[in-house]
């Protein structure tokens, strides 16, 4: 078994409480990254409104179809 199997086999077996640990813990890491990289938040508004759009896709199809 990869690496990569390994972690969706674990992350199916995560509660609620351990992915809403997970999306902080990765909110914290964007803030901490955008605080010691300042060309990462001298970007325009509308970027990062694409850049969400762009990543958001996936997810809503993937939720739609259930």
């Amino acid at each position: 078994m990869g690496l990569i199997q390994l972690f969706n086999y674990k992350k199916k077996r995560f509660t609620l409480l351990d992915v809403a640990s997970d999306e902080i813990a990765m909110f914290a890491l964007a803030l901490l990254i955008a605080k010691y990289w300042m060309s990462a938040t001298s970007l325009a508004w509308y970027w990062y409104v694409i850049i969400f759009v762009v990543f958001v896709i996936k997810p809503m199809i993937a939720m739609l179809k259930k």
